[in-house]
């Protein structure tokens, strides 16, 4: 058995309390002018379908910001503290389901996904640049930006907090009690996990590309004739759904990767990074981020049907595939935290941890001798 580590972990880091500070001060600082009469930018029924905000609501709108900021700014100014770390804990989490339920919304999957296809559908159609610039700066997409930046900023306060009040490392996490069998048991249940949970987005992923490729062939895929026969009409909205659900298959391949080796070391078709070790934060950040526009579309789907008071007839399928991105999230989700959770190698603050040893190299085949054949 190894002999414990000799360092300590570090003390509690004041950085993601003072971002999060930053940015509760912001959201209440706009909230405050929202109450003054400055409408909040965005709040349209254009901007997204499901939205919670529309210029019918701006007063819960503006309720919940001044909530959502006020509350952030005490939190932030209470956590370093640790008074009450539970309840805080309670409360800060709470406080990022908010953010996640109420202000993300359907844009922010549209906009990742135009952003994935935007380099090749350019150069056949030059005026969606501008279409897509033009969004990117609209105020309904930076409102819906800020605020996801916001759930991001408090989920890294909230797991500084739970380090330090578990007296865990202050950049792994791992606690006093940190074994080598336990680092081993976690790793081997965290891939377990993972592949389900892989396995489990992998087959909702696909619905939406099932949805969009066969537009190529001319099948509608459950969308009444007549607004099937209005895209079809225009090329550029063939091409454009076709790229995304191309984006769709390409975004459950690399899916894959959070249970692949080529998801630990760059794979051979990568030329200059070939064997590499991949960065954690280059597949676990675009993952988390898909996963929150993941949710907030397909809760903007349910918020819309109910306003629509039921499915709207003739979108039964629509409304199915992207009804359930939610699981789709979740899935995403426990298999971005399983594959974070596998690829903690040994810390150099505290010392705890055990190299990266997945994937094990596969060991060379022995040649066979003459007159002695092996296997």
């Amino acid at each position: 058995m190894s002999a414990p580590p000799t360092r300590v972990h570090s003390r509690l880091p004041l950085a993601p309390f003072w971002a999060a500070l930053a940015w509760s001060a912001v959201a209440l600082g706009l909230a405050l002018g929202w109450l003054a009469g400055v409408v909040p930018p965005g709040l349209s029924e254009a901007e997204a379908f499901g939205t919670l905000h529309t210029a019918g609501n701006v007063g819960v709108t503006t309720a919940v910001s001044c909530v959502v900021g006020a509350v952030g700014v005490a939190l932030a100014l209470l956590l370093p503290r640790g008074t009450a770390p539970r309840l805080l804990e309670s409360l800060t989490w709470a406080l990022v389901a908010v953010l996640l339920l109420f202000y993300v919304e359907s844009t922010l999957l549209v906009w990742l996904g135009y952003s994935l296809i935007m380099p090749v559908v350019v150069w056949a159609e030059p005026a969606l640049g501008a279409a897509y610039v033009a969004h990117t700066l609209s105020p309904g997409l930076l409102h819906v930006l800020f605020f996801a930046l916001g759930a991001g900023i408090w989920v890294w306060a909230a797991l500084a907090h739970r380090r330090g009040r578990r007296q865990g490392c202050a950049r792994c996490g791992r606690a006093p009690a940190w074994t080598p069998e336990l680092e081993r048991s976690l790793r081997g249940r965290a891939l377990r996990v993972g592949r389900v949970a892989v396995a489990c987005a992998f087959v909702l992923a696909l619905l939406y590309p099932a949805l969009r490729l066969p537009w190529l062939f001319g099948y509608s895929m459950g969308l009444p004739a007549e607004r099937f026969a209005q895209i079809s009409a225009d090329p550029g909205a063939i091409m454009v759904g076709v790229g995304l659900g191309s984006a769709g298959v390409a975004g459950a391949v690399l899916m894959l990767g959070l249970v692949q080796r080529w998801g630990v070391r760059f794979p051979r078709w990568t030329v200059g990074l070939s064997g590499r070790r991949v960065p954690v934060s280059l597949a676990v950040l675009p993952a988390g981020l898909v996963a929150m526009a993941l949710l907030g579309l397909g809760r903007g789907v349910l918020v819309r049907t109910w306003q629509m008071g039921g499915i709207v007839p003739g979108e039964e399928t629509h409304t199915f595939v992207f009804g359930s991105m939610p699981l789709w999230a979740v899935a995403l989700a426990v298999a971005t935290v399983a594959y974070a959770v596998r690829r903690r190698a040994e810390c150099g603050v505290c010392g705890r941890g055990l190299p990266e040893t997945w994937p094990v190299p596969v060991p060379a085949r022995p040649r066979a001798r003459s007159g002695s054949p092996v296997g």
